[in-house]
């Protein structure tokens, strides 16, 4: 399997977007969107494989933000992932869209929150590995903003939708900064599969690729 020619996705959140990459580098969209991923998925993937002089039958494997997010983005972008990889008897790489937002940044040490609605947030505390990957320390979760356990200590960087949300819930001594405009994006995706590829991890089937919400549904939460 060729690393060079991965092709990538993430929906889980307002932004969508898609990544391939092939020999001569990345080609990436993204777009802002509070709604309608179904209809800009599709066309996007064409758009960035023409860009990329490349055709779906090039590629070697998809790697797709699984969540946690919004649930219908992060089941538009399985499904698709799904589909796509079935047709074509290509692995699949589920990445956390959390570790995919702490990829967008050049940070050491990083506290990644997406407004998840209702009140709560997703939280994960990432810190890089030696190659610069950002690694998660301890579990994801969702919760209310006063109920995330920030570490007490150190120099962290604050990033994603959950911070410009409650940001004031946060302020503390280790905080370095935040930006609240951070979003999971189809390249960081993309890298960090590339990076499980390289160290021998050859994906999984597509009919395996499961959704990482975190947080029940809410016919979930109505059923108990």
């Amino acid at each position: 399997m060729d690393a060079r020619r991965f092709l990538a996705m993430d929906t889980a959140t307002e932004a969508c977007s898609v990544a391939v990459s092939t020999a001569d580098g990345v080609q990436e969209e993204f777009v802002v969107a509070a709604n309608g991923h179904s209809q800009l998925l599709l066309p996007m993937i064409k758009r960035v494989l023409d860009r990329a002089g490349i055709t779906l039958a090039d590629i070697e494997a998809i790697a797709c933000g699984v969540g946690p997010g919004g649930f219908t983005g992060v089941r538009i972008g399985v499904s698709t992932t799904q589909a796509l990889a079935m047709a074509r008897g290509l692995p699949v790489y589920p990445v956390s869209s959390l570790q995919a937002l702490a990829a967008t940044v050049p940070q050491p040490q990083m506290l990644a929150a997406l407004d998840a609605r209702m009140g709560e947030v997703y939280a994960g505390v990432f810190c890089q590995d030696a190659q610069g990957i950002p690694q998660l320390q301890g579990t994801e979760k969702v919760c209310v903003p006063d109920a995330v356990d920030w570490p007490a200590a150190g120099q962290w960087w604050g990033l994603g939708t959950g911070w410009q949300a409650y940001h004031a819930c946060w302020q503390g001594a280790g905080i370095l900064g935040w930006s609240g405009d951070s979003l999971p994006r189809a390249e960081a995706v993309l890298r960090l599969a590339q990076v499980r590829y390289q160290a021998g991890d050859c994906g999984i089937s597509p009919i395996s690729l499961e959704p990482h919400y975190i947080r029940p549904s809410l016919p979930e939460e109505q059923q108990k």
